[in-house]
């Protein structure tokens, strides 16, 4: 609907809002497999509550006899492992997109080009791409809307819009605005759609802004990555404030870590702080310490911030023992890192921790490890799908290399 929306605004013809299709993306060369595949991580089983009557024989959940069992809330997890060598390259790495978005954010970017999954793979990663709970081809609880809809829960109305409805939960749903503002491409906020009419992208800006509408013959390619979020519909909704406290994703990023017998742990933006939550969940191995063979969160990569105010004592001796990169981009508002960032990399430095901070256009040469880069400019919220996304991804390669992950 966005996307269609945006093309009649624009004036788009049909063959330009399609210019990126199969005939688009860019061949690489060959990419030789020793595995590829997909599963879940298990969820859990809830029953299928009885409608009262009038609704009786209601279709609430597939037309089976009440009571039923269903599945919620399982993860899926997609993987490409390159070829067995004589010696383990690097851990594992499994990486979780952020608001609005699914897997799609780490494969072929928009206009075409080579996207993380693979980028990793052909560096020797066993490579597991995550869709969050809730969104994609995880799961949620799609209860309460049906429950609502055969009379078992009630909708009533108030003047309050906070209380319309609560039991309820809400779908977040992006739109161009959303994307534009959050995701740091215009000079200005837009206020008004379509942005790529409205709103001047960042100058140097390396999104391919020519997937959101910009510029002669673009097209809006982006936008089919944008999908609703179902994160309220989760049992952890909202996020606990205790970052040990139980999450739905985080905790199946800690079991697919336990299941992989190791591994590094990637999020973004939303997802951001998962990698430390999944390192306190217990499944991980690693909270409260013990050694460093049982725990399976070997490193955390945190894209967009994710950090803490609130860690306890115990939580900082598990993370001190695991290494943490930072990385945020260019086009910030106010000067990097903001709160609570510098107390987390306090904290965990001063417990003797390696963690490591990377705002990009004011990276230090070797700041990260030895022959590390300076200032990289350009770069938005959407790094992974930056012009420069390999260059960004080689960096965090870099860093684990150098680390001997």
């Amino acid at each position: 609907m966005l996307a269609a929306v945006a093309v009649i605004a624009l004036g788009f013809t049909a063959n330009a809002a399609q210019a990126q299709d199969y005939s688009a993306v860019n061949a690489n060369g060959t990419l030789k497999l020793g595995g590829y595949g997909n599963f879940f991580i298990a969820g859990n089983l809830a029953a299928c509550p009885a409608p009262p009557a009038p609704y009786a024989n209601s279709d609430i959940c597939s037309r089976t006899v009440n009571p039923g069992l269903r599945m919620i809330n399982q993860m899926y997890v997609q993987f490409m492992l390159p070829i067995k060598e004589a010696k383990k390259a690097h851990w594992p790495i499994a990486i979780v997109h952020g608001c609005c978005l699914s897997t799609k954010s780490w494969q072929t970017t928009p206009d075409g080009r080579m996207g993380w999954d693979e980028y990793f793979v052909r560096q020797k990663f066993d490579t597991y791409m995550v869709d969050q709970v809730g969104r994609a081809r995880s799961g949620f609880d799609a209860i309460s809307y049906n429950s609502l809809r055969y009379g078992i829960t009630n909708c009533i109305p108030s003047a309050n819009p906070a209380a319309q409805c609560p039991a309820i939960p809400s779908i977040l749903i992006a739109s161009d605005q959303f994307a534009w503002n959050v995701f740091r491409w215009g000079t200005t906020t837009c206020t008004t759609s379509p942005c790529s009419s409205n709103t001047v992208p960042n100058a140097g800006i390396r999104f391919p802004m020519q997937t959101v509408g910009v510029g002669p013959g673009s097209n809006l390619q982006f936008y089919n990555m944008v999908i609703p979020d179902l994160n309220a519909t989760l049992s952890g909704a909202p996020s606990p404030t205790d970052p040990a406290g139980f999450y739905n994703t985080p905790a199946q990023m800690a079991e697919l870590a336990r299941q992989l017998g190791g591994a590094t742990l990637m999020g973004h933006s939303e997802s951001s702080s998962f990698p430390i939550r999944a390192a306190l969940q217990p499944a991980a191995g690693c909270y409260p310490w013990t050694t460093k063979d049982a725990c399976k969160v070997k490193a955390i990569i945190q894209l967009e911030t994710g950090c803490f105010g609130n860690l306890t004592a115990e939580e900082i001796k598990t993370l001190k023992h695991i290494p943490i990169l930072i990385e945020e981009g260019d086009f910030y508002p106010t000067a990097r890192p903001v709160a609570p960032c510098p107390q987390m990399i306090q904290q965990i430095t001063a417990a003797g921790g390696d963690i490591k901070y990377a705002h990009l256009p004011d990276l230090k040469p070797n700041s990260l490890y030895r022959g590390s880069p300076g200032a990289i400019h350009g770069n938005d919220h959407m790094v992974m799908l930056d012009t420069n996304n390999l260059q960004i991804a080689q960096i965090f390669i870099n860093w684990l290399s150098s680390r001997g992950l």
